[in-house]
Parts: C-alpha cells; sequence; structure tokens
C-alpha cells in the first residue's frame, strides 16, 4: 500500500475562476476583524512611525494596530493605507499584505485562498488570481511561506467514511466546474438549508448570535445574519438596521460596469468556501455543504432585504456574502454546525464506496 503524502505548501495551486485585484477600498482596515495581530518586530516598527499605534487585543491575545475612533486603522487616511502610499507594501504588517489570501497546504500542493470580507474579491474589473501576486503577500518578511490550514490525507465525506485526498478532490473538481458554468448553487451544494439539530432549535442559534453582538459595525452584521435566520427559521420580521461598510460597497459599486451577475457571486464565494477547507473543523463534507446551504439562503434573504432599499443587485448580493463570511470566523457559527444530525446525513450522496457497490451488484445478479 502507497503511504499518504504529506501535505505540503508546494506547488502553489488556484483555484480555476478565482479573480481578484485590490482597489484600495479600505474596508480591511477596519472593524471588520481585529487588526492584525502583529509581530514582535512589526510592532517596534509601528511604534517607530506613531508611539500609540499598536494595542494589545484581548480577543486574539496579542498586539494588533490601534483603531481610532470609528474603528479605522489609525494609518488609514483619505487616501489610502499611510504605510502602503509612503514605503510600499512590503513595509506593511505581514497581516495586512496577506490579506484577503490564504494559504492551505493539501497533499497535492499549496491552495491559494481568498476572502470574500473585501469588496475587491466580489466587485470591480478583477483579472484572474496571480500566482506571483498571491506568493508575495502569503510569504513573510523573511520570504518563507506561511500556511494557515492543513488538509489530512483522507477526507470525511460523511460521518465515518473518509477517502484519500486525491479521490476527495475529483469529486470536489466535479462540483467546482458546475459552480464555475453556473449551475445552480443549491442543486450543486445537494443539501437543504436549516437542517435537522441535534439538542437545539435554528431559533435559539438565532439568539445566541444576537447575544454575542458588541458595538462595532461587525456586532451590526451579525445583526443582520441573526435577523435573516430568523426569518427564515419562524417567520421573524426584521427591523430597520444601518448597513455596515456600506459605503465600501459602493465606491466598488461605482467601478462595476456592466453590473456583477448575482448568481456568479453565489457560486464564486462558495467556491472559495469549499477549496479552502474552512469546514474541516466542522465534520464531514455532507456537513460542510448543508452549512454552505445555510449561509447561501441567509444570504439570499439579506440580499433581498438590502434590495428593496434600492441597492443595485450585485452590490446588495456582495454585501451579504461577506456578512455571511464574517459569522463563519466566530466561534458560535462553529458551536452551530456542531449541533447539525449526521444520520440520515444532511445532504445528498457524493460517492459510493466500492464494497457497498459489490454488495449491491451481488443482490441483484441473484435477483
Amino acid at each position: 500500500m502507497a503511504r499518504p503524502k504529506p501535505a505540503t505548501p508546494r506547488p502553489l495551486l488556484v483555484r480555476p475562476g478565482a479573480r481578484f485585484r485590490c482597489f484600495g477600498d479600505g474596508l480591511c482596515c477596519t472593524d471588520i476583524h481585529a487588526l492584525g495581530p502583529v509581530t514582535r518586530s512589526e510592532a517596534r516598527d509601528l511604534r517607530a512611525r506613531r508611539k500609540l499605534s499598536v494595542v494589545f487585543n484581548d480577543d486574539i491575545d496579542g498586539d494588533c494596530l490601534a483603531p481610532d475612533g470609528n474603528g479605522r486603522c489609525v494609518y488609514l487616511g483619505k487616501q489610502g493605507c499611510e504605510i502602503h502610499r509612503l514605503e510600499g507594501s512590503a513595509a506593511k504588517p505581514t497581516g495586512c499584505r496577506r490579506f484577503p489570501y490564504g494559504l492551505v497546504a493539501t497533499p497535492l500542493g499549496g491552495r491559494i485562498t481568498t476572502e470574500h470580507r473585501c469588496p475587491c474579491r466580489t466587485l470591480g474589473d478583477r483579472p484572474p488570481l496571480s500566482v506571483a501576486d498571491a506568493e508575495a503577500s502569503l510569504s513573510n518578511h523573511g520570504g518563507r511561506l506561511e500556511v494557515d490550514r492543513v488538509a489530512p490525507d483522507r477526507i470525511e465525506l460523511i460521518d465515518g467514511q473518509r477517502v484519500p485526498f486525491a479521490l476527495y478532490a475529483e469529486i470536489e473538481a466535479e462540483l467546482l466546474a458546475r459552480l464555475l458554468r453556473g449551475e445552480k448553487a443549491e442543486t450543486v451544494l445537494g443539501a437543504k438549508p436549516l437542517p435537522a439539530l441535534v439538542d437545539k432549535g435554528w431559533a435559539v442559534i438565532a439568539a445566541e448570535i444576537f447575544d454575542s453582538r458588541d458595538p462595532s459595525a461587525g456586532g451590526e452584521a451579525l445583526a443582520w445574519f441573526g435577523d435573516a435566520l430568523l426569518e427564515l427559521a419562524v417567520g421573524h420580521k426584521p427591523p430597520p438596521r444601518p448597513r455596515p461598510w456600506a459605503a465600501s460597497f459602493a465606491r466598488a459599486t461605482a467601478r462595476t460596469n456592466p453590473p456583477e451577475n448575482v448568481e456568479a457571486i453565489w457560486n464564486d464565494w462558495l467556491a472559495d468556501e469549499i477549496w479552502m477547507f474552512r469546514w474541516l473543523p466542522w465534520g464531514p463534507f455532507d456537513v460542510a455543504r448543508a452549512e454552505l446551504a445555510t449561509r447561501l439562503a441567509v444570504a439570499r434573504r439579506m440580499q433581498a432585504r438590502i434590495r428593496k432599499l434600492g441597492v443595485r443587485a450585485d452590490q446588495a448580493a456582495a454585501e451579504a456574502v461577506m456578512i455571511c463570511e464574517l459569522i463563519a470566523e466566530g466561534s458560535d457559527w462553529g458551536s452551530a454546525v456542531a449541533a447539525f444530525a449526521t444520520d440520515p446525513s444532511p445532504a445528498q450522496s457524493l460517492y459510493e464506496a466500492p464494497k457497498q457497490a459489490k454488495v449491491r451488484k451481488r443482490r441483484r445478479t441473484r435477483k
């Protein structure tokens, strides 16, 4: 039996259809997430530029760039990042250079990933993702690639059924190709949203999301998600709420002509979610597909609500996607996915194990 290949960050792999160009909208320099972490040497350099530009962040237990009174990085000026403008991209902290890129080591190579918590990833004239640009962002100041996640040599498709990574990659490639061709996302995922839960209801999960809010724009985004989830679960009528980061998305929309296809926005986002293996800690791939179907249903509901405010369809979809990506970063959502019932499977079968297939063939022969 051949020994499984260890995960490796090389060669660098780009998902077919992935596109990105940074337009400097500045959303990633706000309280969409912690502004860091920064290393000890980076913190020293940042403080040398501006004395109070680094603070300790309890959420990540490390140093971060300091936000101003509006939740924006203190180095974010009217013309964008002051460090970037005056000293170039290489002078920025690693986390700033890296976003929205990520890197997953797999037995077949390093998957370059991109987050959609960024208007530049979703809207505008974006060329195919450049391996060279991504590598420059994913390398530390010493030129070494830094990996965010490691994929195992066997992937769990359903509870208790694992297959070699190469076989999973073949199954996954077909799903990604269908999304890229424009097939309806729900059909490709093969799972219904809001699946059965083991020990709680969806209204309880929505309530937990509301309870985790804080006064930041990110907290307002959680409220939007909770509203939509509660609306899907029990018919809740959401109250009016401000749209977090609407100005950044409006800037992106102004440079997007003609408008983006909304279904293509959904498919591109879901393809990246599958490709980046964000779902690995949450359980088997059938659970991941049910989880994605749930966030997609929430995204569609939020997009429809934003549209009613007079916002263009593609911008409304991009805002909804960003909120759905943000929710996936929190521990509360991981706890919710852990409650998914797995018997029966929450998604359609993608693969029939050879042993099962032989048993069924023998039964048909006997008849």
